[in-house]
């Protein structure tokens, strides 16, 4: 079950942006592959952000 408080959600907005801004500095050809690009970086941050909420009441 995932335990989500409103300042959990603070961590969310920078690891979209910067999985965006990561995987969309990749030099493609067309834009949109780079407009795709940067949404799978964005998803995909915003995953991994979710993944550090969740392992760190188990770490602690």
């Amino acid at each position: 079950m995932v335990h989500l408080n409103w300042y959990d959600l603070t961590l969310f907005l920078p690891m979209a942006m910067a999985g965006a801004i990561l995987i969309g500095a990749i030099p493609v050809a067309t834009r949109l592959t780079r407009f795709s690009l940067r949404a799978a970086g964005a998803i995909a941050g915003a995953l991994i952000a979710l993944l550090v909420v969740e392992a760190l009441p188990t770490l602690i």
